[in-house]
């Protein structure tokens, strides 16, 4: 068991911020010695989970990470119910739809659905983000277990992710505990420069939050009239894909 959660810390060093490491990097990163380290990394690489560039002989993540992604993606029946959904808000709302999850203190993108304008929101498929910023973060924040709120503050702190990012533990509290009351969360700046978004959550069939469902756009076509005509579509959204959860599809 220690070596396995050894080599998942390895692996969750990469990042779309940071998707190369040198061994000095790495081994600063996780405090293990180059020596130990190196050998897992070898390990890593004959299985082609990870590879070394020939030229500066750093580290990243290899194709075999990429089938295991797609095969991941392609399986989850959450994705494969809400793609169709996704599709009808891009349609009605002419924004970027999000799809994201909750796990181990972050959220993750499991799906997007983008929209045709050349101006728009992106964020890759497997970018984790923490859940104290953005609409689809909060939104899911917003329903966890009290402890688990605050594990969260605690292990990873509030960090400011862009100007409009909530750093204060009781102004964020405030901020869940009025997404519980109004059902949606929203955000202005809060995860990048000139984007805005909404969010609502999916439910699974006892009622639980399995998953977000949100909208991103760039605050160009942003406007205070928009918000709950997209908060309605979203949250139809949302029941159309717990609807079809509820009938025995697995997330």
């Amino acid at each position: 068991m220690k070596t396995i959660d050894r080599l998942v810390k390895i692996m969750d060093c990469f990042s779309p911020e940071q998707p190369v490491w040198s061994l000095r990097e790495l081994s600063e990163q996780l405090q293990l010695p180059p020596s130990t380290l190196h050998r897992f990394l070898v390990s890593l690489e004959a299985h082609g989970i990870l590879r070394r560039d020939p030229g500066d002989k750093r580290w990243q993540l290899g194709y075999r990470t990429f089938i295991w992604g797609n095969l991941a993606a392609e399986s989850t029946g959450l994705r494969h119910v809400a793609r169709p959904v996704m599709h009808d808000l891009v349609a009605a709302t002419g924004e970027t739809a999000i799809l994201t999850v909750y796990h181990d203190q972050e959220v993750i993108c499991v799906d997007k659905v983008e929209t045709s304008y050349s101006v728009r929101m992106t964020l890759e498929v497997g970018r984790r983000r923490p859940p104290h910023a953005g609409a689809s973060s909060k939104i899911l924040m917003a329903y966890l277990p009290e402890e688990e709120i605050q594990a969260i503050i605690r292990d990873k702190g509030l960090p400011k992710v862009c100007t409009n990012t909530i750093t204060d533990p009781d102004e964020l509290m405030a901020e869940l505990a009025k997404i519980r009351a109004c059902g949606y969360a929203e955000s202005r700046e809060e995860t990048d420069l000139g984007a805005w978004g909404v969010a609502t959550p999916i439910r699974g069939r006892e009622g639980e939050v399995v998953a977000a469902i949100g909208i991103a756009g760039p605050s160009s076509r942003f406007t205070d009239q928009l918000v709950q005509q997209y908060v309605i579509l979203c949250r139809q959204a949302a029941q159309r894909i717990s609807a079809l959860l509820s009938k025995g599809i697995e997330a």
